[in-house]
């Protein structure tokens, strides 16, 4: 609900508290104008008037939490109303005007079908007292409960309402937080395929053909005797061998932050130091079989889900232990995360991460298989070919 959602509604019940002090004061009015009693029987009528003002307004205007609510103590106000109002109404016919207010505060005051009873106390002390006929009670009493039951159904479809509006703005929000991470996440799996695209270009171009030239030289090389020719491609060799170095390096800076001078293992298990210090819910990190540089896009798909799993298992899963595994086998390198978390329906649920993790993981002739069930908690096994880096 928005603030002037708010405030309109808070405007709108103060105004429904303070009605029944303008109808008593009009009875008062009447009762002092044209009583035919004594000024003593007014002056008393008036002051059992004050005290049915304080009695309201210490239950509604007072305590508005109490109604709202509908609470024990809003049956006791509402039998004080019928108590108070009965007294005015045997002393002077003017209060008699303050009658149909008990029909709305019925519906205000007390809950259910209990409303209902309260219309029907709130016009039987005026049947009795004023000795109105039959007719005209068994005419008033449903016309007043009919008043309150559209009045009753106006207010349960403005809550529906106001609780639809809540739920829409509350999607919206999620909605729009939901796309700013998507296009947060596309950007960055964007600019990390354009690095991964361009390393391999420089390697499969630059690279390739610049190692093509240093082994040209030093064939030549071998093949000239020692002179100035031979020392001109030396210095050639030299150069070129310097060049793709240099290529080189600028492949690894093309490398994601976390594996730029550092191992896939040792980026995998500083992700998990980290989740688990960002968290502090207990995660382990395992490593099988020797390490061996492979290709970029290799390693990053790993780290990839490595880093999408871990926060899916704090997001989602509110897991209390994570246990990942990377093993280095024969010919393929697989990552296992498993969680103790709340689980989930993985045919169910298909989210943007996992859709993005699959897709890179496919590209690459890799496999991803998740198990889990409600309750059971999930577990992650990434399969991809090992690519070694071309030396």
């Amino acid at each position: 609900m928005t603030s002037v959602e708010q405030q309109l509604e808070r405007r709108w019940n103060l105004a429904w508290a303070l009605a029944p002090y303008a109808l008593l004061a009009l009875a008062c009015a009447l009762s002092l104008a044209f009583d035919p009693t004594s000024w003593g029987h007014r002056l008393i009528s008036l002051a059992i008037a004050a005290g049915l003002g304080l009695w309201h307004g210490w239950f509604i205007v007072a305590h508005p939490q109490w109604w709202e609510r509908r609470i024990v103590a809003m049956p006791v106000y509402f039998v004080g109303l019928l108590a108070f109002t009965s007294v005015l109404v045997l002393r002077s016919d003017s209060f008699q005007l303050f009658v149909p207010m008990c029909y709305v505060l019925a519906f205000v005051a007390l809950p259910g079908w209990w409303a209902y009873v309260g219309v029907v106390l709130a016009n039987t002390p005026w049947f009795v007292l004023t000795g109105s006929d039959v007719l005209n009670f068994a005419v008033v009493t449903p016309f007043a409960a009919l008043l309150g039951w559209s009045i009753r159904t106006m207010e349960k479809e403005a809550i529906r309402r106001r609780e639809t509006n809540s739920r829409l703005v509350a999607v919206a929000a999620e909605n729009a937080k939901l796309h700013a991470l998507l296009l947060e996440r596309a950007k960055e799996t964007g600019i990390a395929e354009e690095r991964a695209r361009m390393a391999r270009e420089i390697h499969d171009t630059v690279a390739q053909g610049l190692t093509g030239i240093v082994t040209q030289l030093e064939a030549a090389e071998a093949l000239t005797p020692a002179g100035p020719a031979r020392s001109r491609l030396d210095t050639a060799r030299q150069l070129a061998r310097t060049s793709l170095v240099e290529v080189r390096r600028s492949i690894e800076a093309l490398r994601p932050g976390p594996l730029h001078d550092t191992r896939l293992s040792d980026a995998v298990e500083q992700a998990v130091a980290t989740w688990r210090a960002q968290h502090d819910i207990p995660a382990t990190f395992t490593m099988t079989g020797t390490p061996q540089p492979m290709h970029a896009e290799v390693e990053v798909t790993i780290l990839r889900a490595v880093q999408e799993t871990l926060a899916n298992a704090s997001r989602h899963a509110k897991a209390q232990r994570v246990d990942v595994t990377l093993s280095y086998m024969e010919d393929v390198i697989v990552l296992d995360v498993r969680d103790d978390g709340t689980g989930f329906d993985p045919q169910s649920v298909n989210g943007f991460g996992l859709t993005a993790m699959r897709q890179r993981v496919r590209s690459l002739s890799g496999t991803v298989e998740i198990e889990s069930a409600p309750g059971t908690g999930t577990a992650v096994s990434v399969s991809v070919p090992m690519i070694e880096v071309d030396q």
